[in-house]
């Protein structure tokens, strides 16, 4: 087959979970011998067009047609404000991708990811080519004030496309749930380099320099969090149950990687609880020095309020680290990580929005070290018995052909 992406996000630049599904899957099609161009926004400095390990990929460089476009457009589309210039913008680049595909073509299948690639998909669906709607994430989970704009597009590529794809059973139940037929829904987990995300992999040189860089001493327990700085990943609920912790565990560490609207707020909190028992990282991470924080902790905690996937947790979890996350409502976390409960469980479930109930899952969680390291070796042996890319892309294969 010959399968185009349309994909807001692909290496260099990503900025989010979807640019590294975007990478891995493509690459990992391509092993098993199909053919994968990826439509994607370049910058004016990136080749246009190059091989990227056997995966074609087309970046576009939007022009907005903006003076002009405005004209036409209604007062709530105009109530944008910032957010517009990225809606021209995103407009421009679907209309270029969609005419790429039709020019470089033909193609057996085209596979829009999320509502930023759907407008192209549905341009190239009604020159004949069957389309997929991957669903990363719903604009109704991901912001207190949902846009209508993007809630009715996003419900129209339900009903446009051949087939919907989404990354959890949680989010299945969410398209079911905006009238999205069952059949049409199909439910594909993605995947995780668990040779890369390794704990052999880990230098005990760079970890012991990474505790001397955050002061941590060698009987201190350390709490990662990885996620972007925003309220929907349970940030703000995490600092507020840290005290409870800390009242059992006075040796906790709780280090915070990530970026995002809250970061001035969360140094606020820094200085607030003390930065003995909290360390704030907004520094990029490369690949490297994010596994090598993950060897570092004790145990990760990802307190998501909406989380449809949650590739931080498969990365702990092939890195051989039990996980404290947020499972109410719409929560993929919740999919990957066992609670106690379960035969071979890897963490806790807690309710994200209930700062008392993240405090509760940690102190259980650290109830028994030696029970938590048990907990971790299970997290391990589970992403390599379900959750490498190698299985996500033969079920997403298996997916492309019945549309096909």
């Amino acid at each position: 087959m010959r399968i185009a992406y349309l994909s807001l996000e692909f290496p260099p630049r990503i900025f989010g979970g979807l640019g590294v599904y975007a990478d891995e899957i493509s690459r990992e099609i391509v092993s098993q011998g199909e053919n994968v161009s990826v439509f994607t926004l370049g910058d004016g400095k990136l080749d246009r067009h190059q091989d990227m390990n056997g995966v074609e990929v087309f970046r576009e460089v939007p022009v907005p047609i903006r003076d002009g476009l405005e004209v036409f457009l209604s007062a709530q589309t105009l109530s944008w404000g910032d957010g517009l210039r990225f809606l021209e913008e995103l407009l421009s680049l679907n209309q270029l991708s969609a005419a790429s595909i039709i020019e470089n073509g033909p193609f057996d299948l085209c596979v829009a990811h999320d509502w930023l690639g759907l407008l192209g998909g549905m341009a190239v669906k009604r020159g004949g080519i069957p389309l997929i709607y991957h669903v990363h994430g719903l604009e109704g989970g991901r912001s207190d004030n949902p846009n209508p704009q993007l809630v009715a597009l996003e419900k129209k590529g339900t009903e446009v496309a051949d087939r919907v794809i989404t990354v959890s059973l949680a989010m299945k139940q969410e398209l079911l749930s905006l009238g999205t037929p069952k059949e049409k829904v199909s439910v594909c987990y993605h995947g995780v380099n668990a040779d890369f995300f390794d704990p052999d992999r880990a230098d005990a040189r760079t970890l012991a320099a990474l505790r001397e860089r955050y002061g941590f001493a060698k009987d201190d327990i350390v709490i990662l969090f990885v996620g972007r700085l925003e309220p929907v990943k349970g940030i703000k609920e995490l600092f507020s149950a840290l005290p409870q912790v800390l009242d059992l565990h006075p040796k906790v560490k709780l280090l915070v990687v990530g970026k995002g609207s809250l970061e001035a707020w969360a140094a606020q909190e820094v200085q607030r609880l003390g930065h003995s028992c909290v360390t704030l990282v907004t520094d990029f991470l490369d690949a490297e020095e994010k596994m090598h924080h993950y060897a570092l902790a004790d145990l990760c905690v990802f307190p998501s309020i909406y989380e449809p996937f949650g590739i931080v947790g498969l990365e702990a979890a092939a890195m051989g680290k039990a996980a404290v996350v947020g499972a109410a409502g719409t929560s993929g976390l919740a999919e990957i990580v066992k609670s106690p409960a379960a035969s071979r469980p890897t963490g806790v479930h807690v309710n994200a929005r209930d700062s008392q109930d993240i405090a509760w899952g940690i102190n259980l969680a650290l109830e028994d070290l030696d029970r938590l390291k048990s907990w971790g070796k299970n997290a391990r042996k589970r992403v390599l018995e379900e959750f490498t890319w190698q299985k996500a892309a033969e079920r997403t294969l298996a997916i492309y052909k019945e549309v096909v």
